[in-house]
């Protein structure tokens, strides 16, 4: 890719933020806090008012009756505020998951965007392998030309240029499809992809201290074991509003009545509702919120096995590629350069076939690959440890790591 100096460059914390603001299943979630927010005040119980209008005799002369008034329906009082703390905890609930989506973007953006960068890494080594086989090439045809060496080796240096400069095309293919799914995570329209995007972090081996007890201390303040026991109580408050369902409901009336010429009265009528049929209605209720409480506790302990479950492949995958990483940086990573240029010297002095050369470049190459790869993968597992310990390990906002 370009890195001309009027391109735009976007770093990790840039990502985020915009995926901050544009996200659509964020911006769905925080429409969800918003309707259960409003839904407090009807959750009171108190209806809207009715006004009426009655009339009678009206083909009669000489007696007529008329009537208006207002009526307000309303919860017993308590049956209100049992309501009103279950719509309180159910707002609760809103908040703790548009909470944990939000940690859920900031970690998606940051694998897409360790892919983007993982990528960029693919398509050096890809051009670096071109170069390799070019020079390969040279070296094949300028032995070829002295009589050293026969044209089977020219043609099998052709083919390794061809294969790599497939390589290539196909690295370069996975990159745009990595700036594409970043962007989609992104919440950015296909309009506002710029080609002209440059990436200010990139994949360097920081080593990250992390032990396995301090993952695993945190996991039960994590969000999504603060999201289930919210949904638990939220669950047993409904046990207490379906009760309070026995309780009856209440009718105030105030009226004007007009019974002829010299017969005006007002009046006040107060009306309560009995539930009669407990066992049909009220009582089936208490029953599913019981149910539904019960499944909510054995939500409880299955999302905590899902954790900790989760948090440790997470650690242990963790360890292996940070282990990985240090095996190449204290032993491959040296042997396989110093064997890929021993070989190509001895080629080039006639000591050494060309199958050994090519040999000692699938070495070199792949040793390179599984380090970038390993790289990937240890940035990729400390992202998800982040969702279980309160703070960030990579991508931390300072810049490249």
């Amino acid at each position: 890719m370009s890195q001309a100096t009027d391109e735009r460059v976007i770093t990790v914390q840039d990502a985020i933020q915009i995926a901050m603001q544009q996200n659509p299943e964020l911006k769905y979630a925080e429409e969800q806090v918003q309707v259960q927010r409003s839904l407090i005040g009807p959750s009171w119980g108190i209806e809207s008012p009715e006004v009426y209008y009655f009339r009678e005799g009206m083909d009669d002369g000489v007696f007529s009756e008329q009537r208006w008034g207002v009526s307000q329906s309303v919860a017993f009082p308590l049956t209100g505020y049992l309501q009103q703390r279950k719509a309180s905890v159910d707002l609760d609930v809103a908040q703790l998951e548009a909470d944990f989506l939000r940690i859920r973007i900031r970690a998606d953006v940051k694998r897409a965007y360790t892919n983007v960068v993982y990528t960029i890494k693919k398509v050096d080594l890809a051009r670096n392998e071109l170069q390799l086989a070019e020079e390969l090439r040279e070296i094949a045809s300028a032995r070829l030309d002295v009589g050293e060496s026969t044209e089977l080796d020219l043609i099998q240096s052709d083919i390794q240029l061809n294969e790599a400069r497939n390589r290539l095309l196909q690295a370069r293919e996975m990159h745009n499809s990595a700036r594409y799914e970043l962007f989609r995570v992104m919440g950015t329209e296909p309009g506002g992809q710029e080609y002209g995007i440059s990436y200010a972090d990139t994949l360097v081996w920081v080593d990250i201290a992390l032990s396995q007890e301090e993952v695993l201390k945190e996991l039960s303040e994590s969000p999504e074991m603060l999201i289930a026991r919210k949904i638990s109580e939220s669950a047993k408050q409904k046990i207490t509003t379906e009760k309070s369902r026995y309780l009856p409901g209440l009718r105030f009336d105030y009226y004007y009545q007009d019974f002829g010429s010299g017969y005006d009265f007002t009046g006040f009528e107060v009306g309560v509702s009995i539930p009669l049929w407990f066992g049909v209605n009220e009582s089936r209720r208490v029953m599913q919120a019981r149910s539904e409480f019960r499944q909510t506790e054995w939500n409880i302990n299955k999302t905590h096995l899902r954790l900790n479950e989760r948090a440790e492949n997470a650690w242990h995958s963790y360890i292996t590629s940070r282990e990985a990483i240090l095996s190449y940086k204290n032993f491959v990573q040296s042997r396989a350069s110093t064997l890929l240029e021993l070989t190509r010297e001895g080629y080039r002095a006639g000591e050494l076939d060309l199958l050994r050369v090519l040999e000692a470049q699938r070495t070199y190459l792949e040793s390179e690959q599984q380090y970038y790869e390993s790289l990937k993968n240890y940035y990729e597992q400390l992202i998800e440890l982040e969702k279980y310990i309160p703070k960030e390990l990579v991508f931390t906002g300072g810049g490249s790591e």
